[in-house]
């Protein structure tokens, strides 16, 4: 191809890309790997001018002005810098090869779309408060080195639904053109069923427009999207995602897990855990914050507070002879952990040696049982 028409398409090239978004820019991968057999000049020319685009998002990242309320003038979005600290969530061992394949997708993402193939570009992520929803979302940004803005659907619901959709839009708009991790928490305030007869027209329209940008979404950002009732969506919303994230109440191994980081003795944890059962990563990340607290104020040792909380959590807890029970097996534990031995534990306790050891079984029974 001559020179003069190689300078004209490019040209053409780059103005489409500055109204285009994903798909023009896709097509342009595509045409530069396609091209490079029969005219390898023009190849890299097209190549380069979408990695230069890609790199040049990547650069600016978020410097432009963050959408705010037209009325207020405050910020829409909660922002994360790439480079906050963010702890590994504890997931299940499906639900961390699903992270992990978005992760590598977005990872390898200029080598898929110079194939034609997108990486993965939106997550729906479903389940109860409290299973790790929010730090899983936190934990991709850190890990793909981009920015978190968090989008509350929640509190950006108005009496006028207008500005609802005008600010929501704002957003969106927002983080295709600046690459980020963009989470949409209580997605199910907006994106509903539409045969909800409690939504008027407007909102309806809204969730039209939602679906159509998930279809359209830039592969330059990631757009994730929470709800703690699955239930509420309407049913397109979940064929719209590219990767579908279903939260469940933590096993055994995850509680226990979760204690573990956070200092607990290895024994202690599990027995915590045996009778933790349906306790939310959340609850006890709030039962260890009191337990430190009670540390520091009444001077309560760490092992011993977490012991009480766990008390009134155990099985068939109901009577105050099982209640007294379940604590001195589980403060009989806690001085086992402490490397006391079993008629040491005795005398701390003001019990008998016999009773020390049945209490240390029955524990090592029940959580085998649950194991």
């Amino acid at each position: 191809m001559e020179r003069r028409a190689q300078e004209e398409l490019i040209s053409l090239f780059r103005d489409a890309m500055k109204v285009g978004g994903a798909a023009i820019e896709m097509r342009v991968r595509r045409f530069a790997s396609f091209v490079r057999a029969t005219d390898e000049e023009l190849g890299q020319a097209s190549a380069a001018l979408v990695t230069g685009s890609s790199r040049s998002l990547r650069r600016d990242g978020l410097a432009a002005a963050f959408p705010v309320d037209a009325d207020t003038k405050l910020p829409l979005v909660r922002t994360d810098a790439a480079e906050t600290p963010r702890p590994e969530p504890l997931l299940t061992p499906q639900t961390r090869s699903e992270v992990e394949r978005v992760i590598l997708e977005r990872q390898a993402a200029e080598k898929l779309m110079a194939a034609g193939l997108m990486p993965a570009r939106s997550v729906l992520m479903s389940g109860p408060p409290g299973l790790g929803k929010t730090m899983t979302a936190c934990w991709l940004a850190h890990r793909l080195g981009l920015p978190l803005l968090t989008l509350d659907l929640a509190s950006v619901m108005s009496s006028y639904l207008g500005k609802t959709g005008a600010n929501v839009r704002a957003v969106l708009n927002h983080a295709q053109e600046h690459p980020c991790v963009l989470l949409l928490d209580e997605f199910d305030s907006i994106a509903k069923r539409r045969d909800d007869d409690t939504d008027v027209g407007e909102l309806k329209r809204l969730v039209t427009v939602i679906l159509q940008t998930i279809d359209d979404w830039s592969p330059t950002s990631l757009l994730v999207a929470a709800t703690n009732h699955g239930e509420l969506l309407d049913p397109a919303v979940w064929r719209r995602f590219d990767v579908t994230l279903t939260f469940d109440l933590p096993d055994q191994a995850q509680r226990a897990a979760l204690l573990r980081r956070n200092d607990v003795p290895v024994e202690l944890a599990e027995a915590i855990a045996a009778v933790a059962d349906g306790q939310t990563f959340s609850a006890i990340s709030r039962a260890v914050d009191s337990a430190r607290k009670q540390t520091i104020l009444a001077g309560t040792p760490l092992d011993e507070a977490l012991a009480n909380w766990a008390v009134s959590l155990a099985p068939n807890a109901s009577s105050t002879s099982r209640l007294e029970r379940n604590r001195r097996d589980l403060l009989a534990l806690v001085h086992h952990c402490r490397q006391l031995s079993t008629r040491e534990i005795a005398e701390t306790m003001g019990t008998s040696h016999t009773t020390v050891i049945r209490s240390l079984k029955r524990l090592k029974g029940e959580i085998d049982a649950r194991t």
